[in-house]
Formats: structure tokens, C-alpha cells, sequence
């Protein structure tokens, strides 16, 4: 068994919804990946305000997403049990909870929050409730300065609604949350969102190593610069002790944008090998498995199969997802008998074992880790040439087919390609797919993420002497 660096284990999150897709997939596998193998608990902590957890909850059951000692807490959740310490309440923080006229819905028969907009729907105030129905925490986003400006304040309350501790911002609640939380003890914190890395970015603590993992491609739909929604953080990624991407390509390139200061390392997600995977048996039929959404171009792989029927009519198309887009995919593919929407289904993974090709339509993908679950079924992918997942998995003509981006025409031909192969060529490329595929166990991904946690706390050990010696040199100069 590999063993991880000694030390508590926390992921850091902004949500799981329900209809959860690929990055939370991916830190859950990673999450069971540390308990099972690693023989470490993981601590998944979220801070989303949604009134969905029993569902959520539910739904993380039904999908098997978590492991024995693999547990999910989410922090207002938490705070409606568990006091927090926090400054003293003023009389300036506005504490003014909200009447029980101010409801949302009730959620699993019990109304847990009540809420305040503004004339345009902005929440200006959610006031969380215990299941007995008394305030448990107030988060004010419109309480005023003197300046004329707005701040948030969130204030915890006792039992009898008497208010007990504040905050200036939720982020002074996540500080506080994470040292309680940590103990004071050696940690590892992962972050695996971009909501949560803007904040992760400037918490340090002697006692918790700090690495940002990121999902996606950083770079524009061109290839030519950051995403908006990455800048700030890709600005400040020396702030964290590691930056961990899915592939060595994205590394390599997020390196030249980010110089020679942070820790930047590789690790792909791990792909499971099922046993006696049959390869030599006529498989027929194409797959999507997929999040309904417009940046997975769906659509693109409706229409390619609907081309290439036109020369092989018992082709077949079978969609597992859901999402915001499914009913115009629906509408869009209404005509042809042989396009299936499935839904989500948690089993959708065993149908790569039956299907001939999987089609990948992505407009971007990191690793993406349904095109390496397809070739370690002996499903051969056919995707998009999109940085970076694809290029790094697929050996194109051998392990699969890479199309220009967005380009339905091309697909189609990969697709009629496939189906115009003889079974000896393709019972060939499966076993290579499943080779390929075996690059990724989770031995291999296990042993990687071990190095790399080793590396992030090494770094740290670093900086902290760095911090150090700054704070001494500061009071030296203020003594002077």
C-alpha cells in the first residue's frame, strides 16, 4: 500500500449538485482513491448555501460516490450544530434577523433558511435555521458603512437567538472554519474549485499545506490566453504551495504563464481496468456519456451520427446525462428513432463495455476522464482535438480518432470510418485502448499523488522559515 505524507486530509469545494459532473466526480474518486488505497479519512468541505443537502446527499449514495471514511460536511450545515469562535457582536453589524414571513420553501418539511432580496432579486440577507426552527446564523450583505458603502457581517446566534459571534465577510467564517476544523494539527487542505482558490490563495497556516487542483483548461476556446474566470487566480498560483494539473501538456503550458515560482506538477485521474474486458466480440453502436451542456457540444455528436446513418441506418446513439440542455437535444434529435436520451444513470459507465465508439464533443477538457474510462472498456474514443485531455490520451488511428474542433462533417467521417473497420483492426485497437488505459491505475496515480503531496509540504516547510524571518525583520523595524 502506498503511503501518503502523514497528515489530515481535507478537500475544499464550493458545492456538489445534485446533477453533479466532472470535477466533482473527479475529487470524489480521488477522496475514495486516499481511503481506500492510501488508508487515509477524507474531510470534503463545502461551502454552497443551497437548501439541497438531504438530496445531494441522497444522490452521493445512489452514484456510490463515497467511501467508508470518505464524508461530506457542508459549512452552514455545520454551523447550525457547532459554535465558531469569532469576534464580539457590535452594534454596528446590523444584527437583524428576518421575520417568518421571509421564507423560501421548505425543504425535506422544514424551512432552514429564510431570505431577503432587493427590488433586482439580490440576496441581501439569509438567515440560517436550526431544525427547531430558531436562527442559528444571520449573513447581512447590505450592512452600512459610514462611507455610505455596503459590507456583509455574519453573525452566529445561541439557542435563544441571542447573537454570540461575528465576521467581517464569509471569508473571515472560512478562516475560522479551517483552523477549527484543522486543530492545529498537520494538514493537507486540496482545493478543487475556483470559487474556493480565490480565498485558499491567501489562507496560510504554519500547520496546513495548501494545493490548488485544477479541472479544466485554463486557456480561451483559442488557445491564446487565461479564461476570465481563471486570471486572478492564475495571477497569484506562487500563493499556493502546489498547483496540481490533470496533465504534464497543461503543466508544461501553464508554466509559461505563470514563470519559475510555483510548484507545478501532473497528476491524471485514476481509471479503474475492469476485469476480462471482451475485445474480440462485434461491438455496434455509438455513445455519449456526458453533462448536457451547451460547452459539451452535444449536438455536434447528434448530428454527426445522424449523417453517418445515411450510410450505415443501423447505427445507433445512446446518450447518458442530464443537464440544462437536454430537452433541446431532445427536440433537436426527436426525428431519428435511433438517438436515445438515457438520462443520468449511476450504471452508465458499463455501457462502454457494449459500445463501439464513445464521441467526445467537449469545446474544452483537462483530462477527460470518460474518454480514458471508454479506452479502458475497449470503447474506442472519437473527440474533438481539444487541449488537453484528448491529445494526451489518444494515439491517434491506434487508441481512438482525433477530429478538428467543432467540426461535424469530420466527425461524421470518424464515425463512418469506425463503423467501415473490420473486426480484426478493431479488436487490435481496443486491446491497445486498454493498454493505454493502464497507464492510469490507481497504483500508478496513487504513487503520484504521494510524491506530489510530499513536494507541496516540503515547499511549505520553505515558506514558512521565508514567513518567518519577515514577521522578525517587521518588529525589529517597528521597535526602531
Amino acid at each position: 500500500m502506498t503511503a501518503l505524507p502523514t497528515g489530515r486530509q481535507f478537500v475544499l469545494t464550493w458545492g456538489i449538485p445534485r446533477d453533479f459532473g466532472g470535477l466533482t466526480a473527479a475529487l470524489l474518486q480521488r477522496s475514495r482513491l486516499f481511503d481506500r488505497r492510501g488508508d487515509v479519512p477524507v474531510h470534503v468541505l463545502t461551502c454552497d448555501d443551497r437548501e439541497d443537502a438531504a438530496e445531494v446527499a441522497a444522490e452521493l449514495t445512489r452514484r456510490g460516490a463515497l467511501s467508508g471514511r470518505v464524508r461530506v460536511t457542508n459549512l452552514w450545515d455545520w454551523l447550525r450544530e457547532n459554535d465558531l469562535p469569532g469576534r464580539r457582536v457590535r452594534a454596528a453589524d446590523g444584527f437583524d434577523p428576518l421575520p417568518e414571513s421571509a421564507v423560501e420553501e421548505p425543504t425535506g418539511g422544514l424551512t432552514r433558511r429564510r431570505i431577503r432580496v432587493d427590488a433586482n432579486g439580490t440576496v441581501q440577507q439569509i438567515d440560517h435555521l436550526r431544525a427547531d426552527g430558531t436562527l442559528a446564523v444571520s449573513d447581512r450583505r447590505d450592512v452600512p458603512r459610514a462611507s455610505g458603502r455596503r459590507r456583509r457581517v455574519v453573525i452566529a446566534c445561541d439557542p435563544d437567538g441571542t447573537p454570540r459571534a461575528a465576521w467581517n465577510g464569509v471569508r473571515e467564517v472560512y478562516r475560522s472554519w479551517l483552523d477549527h476544523l484543522t486543530a492545529g494539527e498537520r494538514s493537507f487542505l486540496l482545493v478543487d474549485s475556483k470559487a474556493m482558490a480565490r480565498f485558499a490563495a491567501d489562507y496560510r497556516r504554519p500547520h496546513v499545506v495548501v494545493l490548488h487542483i485544477v479541472h479544466g483548461s485554463h486557456l480561451t476556446d483559442d488557445g491564446t490566453a487565461i479564461r476570465a474566470s481563471r486570471a486572478e487566480v492564475f495571477g497569484r498560483l506562487g500563493a499556493f504551495d502546489a498547483v496540481v494539473f490533470c496533465t504534464e501538456r497543461q503543466a508544461r503550458d501553464a508554466r509559461r504563464h505563470a514563470g519559475p515560482l510555483p510548484l507545478l506538477s501532473a497528476v491524471a485521474h485514476p481509471v479503474t481496468i475492469p476485469p476480462d474486458v471482451d475485445v474480440a466480440s462485434p461491438r455496434r453502436g455509438a455513445v455519449v456519456v456526458s453533462r448536457l451542456a451547451p460547452i459539451k457540444r452535444v449536438e455536434d455528436a447528434v448530428d454527426a451520427v445522424g449523417v453517418a446513418r445515411r450510410d450505415h441506418p443501423g447505427l445507433t446513439l445512446d446518450v447518458y446525462g442530464d443537464g440544462p440542455s437536454r430537452a433541446l437535444l431532445e427536440a433537436r434529435a426527436a426525428a431519428d428513432s435511433a438517438i436515445h436520451f438515457r438520462g443520468f444513470q449511476p450504471a452508465a459507465v458499463s455501457a462502454l463495455a457494449t459500445a463501439s465508439v464513445l464521441l467526445m464533443t467537449s469545446r474544452s477538457e483537462a483530462f477527460s476522464m470518460v474518454v480514458a474510462e471508454a479506452m479502458a472498456s475497449g470503447c474506442l474514443p472519437i473527440a474533438y482535438d481539444v487541449p488537453y485531455g484528448p491529445r494526451e490520451l489518444i494515439d491517434d488511428g491506434r487508441t481512438g480518432w482525433l477530429v478538428p474542433a467543432g467540426d461535424v462533417a469530420a466527425l461524421a467521417d470518424a464515425v463512418r470510418h469506425a463503423a467501415d473497420l473490420d473486426d480484426a483492426t478493431l479488436s487490435r485497437m481496443r486491446r491497445e485502448a486498454i493498454a493505454r488505459a493502464r497507464l492510469y491505475d490507481e497504483r500508478a496515480i496513487l504513487d503520484r499523488w504521494a510524491r506530489t503531496l510530499r513536494r507541496a509540504a516540503r515547499r511549505h516547510a520553505l515558506r514558512r522559515r521565508t514567513w518567518r524571518f519577515r514577521e522578525v525583520l517587521r518588529r525589529r523595524l517597528r521597535v526602531r
